[in-house]
Order: structure tokens, then C-alpha cells, then sequence
């Protein structure tokens, strides 16, 4: 039973895709962007104390980040969330995922993963 509960309390808590609750996430400095698509697969940009994390179904590439990038990275996840915050179909062909540990936010897309793509090879992962 305690067993249980610990696993229950240590699991983020999905909340509303607003600003505010993003803004939780981000002020943590850890947390983890994902892109899951309909076939089941994940990629994912970890942030860690200033070092980018990316998973996919490629070799893991873990380094530094610069500045640059960091605003890049902070652009392109603001464009997704003002694109894609009132369309909320977790039935839809891929989906966003915005989590740390104590809270994670869903996004659902209505267009192709065309800005992941692009975000992956402007950071040459």
C-alpha cells in the first residue's frame, strides 16, 4: 500500500496548457519536451542543468547549449503552444508533451511535425 501511494505522488499531475502552468514547467530548469507520434514512437529534448538532452529511435546526443539556442528552443516551443492550445483531441495523428516532474502538459497539434524537424536540424541532432 505505501508503495502505492509513493508511485501515485511521484507521478507528474496533467495539467491545463496554459501559460502559467508552461511557465511552472520551464521555471524548473529540468524538464522534457516529447513528440509522440500515431506509430508509438517518442523523441524527446531533455534540458538539464544547461545541457540538452535529445532521445529518439537514433543514438542519444547529450551536450551544452548555447544561448542562441536556448532562444531558439524557447521560440519554437511558444509558437507550438499558441498554434495548438485550444485544439485538445488526444485521438489526433501526434501530440506534444511538456513535463518536469511535478506537472506535465499536453499538446495536441493540428498540422505535421514540420517545426520538431526543423528545431532537430537547425540544432544538428
Amino acid at each position: 500500500m505505501f508503495l502505492v501511494v509513493i508511485f501515485t505522488a511521484s507521478c507528474a499531475r496533467t495539467v491545463e496548457p496554459t501559460i502559467e502552468n508552461i511557465n511552472k514547467i520551464f521555471a524548473s530548469k529540468d524538464f522534457t519536451f516529447e513528440l509522440h507520434k500515431t506509430d508509438g514512437s517518442c523523441s524527446s529534448l531533455s534540458f538539464r542543468n544547461d545541457y540538452l538532452v535529445y532521445k529518439s529511435d537514433k543514438p542519444i546526443v547529450r551536450r551544452e547549449i548555447t544561448y542562441d539556442e536556448v532562444l531558439l528552443i524557447n521560440d519554437f516551443i511558444q509558437k507550438i503552444v499558441n498554434l495548438h492550445v485550444q485544439d485538445l483531441d488526444p485521438e489526433t495523428s501526434f501530440h506534444y508533451v511538456i513535463k518536469n516532474t511535478a506537472y506535465k502538459v499536453i499538446i495536441v497539434p493540428n498540422q505535421e511535425a514540420f517545426y520538431f524537424d526543423a528545431l532537430i536540424k537547425t540544432l544538428k541532432l
